[in-house]
């Protein structure tokens, strides 16, 4: 499962081999940074309060589809 962190790491390992000419990465979409997000708090990697500042950085509409998630992942409908 990729996490925030690995992506750093990915990102700086094609930097040092490709120097300059990397670019960089696509933006993750959202449902993909939720997941990584949901999964480090199920992990106990971050609390539940930096969950919730997690999730009130994001605009309203993200917020409210990534809550749905939440609630489907945690078995709720």
């Amino acid at each position: 499962m990729l996490t925030g962190e690995s992506l750093e790491e990915a990102a700086r390992s094609c930097r040092d081999r490709f120097g300059e000419r990397f670019e960089g990465f696509e933006p993750v979409p959202i449902e993909a940074q939720a997941r990584m997000k949901w999964s480090e708090y199920r992990e106990k990697r971050i609390t539940r309060e930096e969950l919730e500042a997690w999730l009130k950085e994001q605009t309203a509409e993200d917020e409210k589809q990534i809550r749905g998630m939440f609630n489907k992942m945690r078995g709720g409908k």
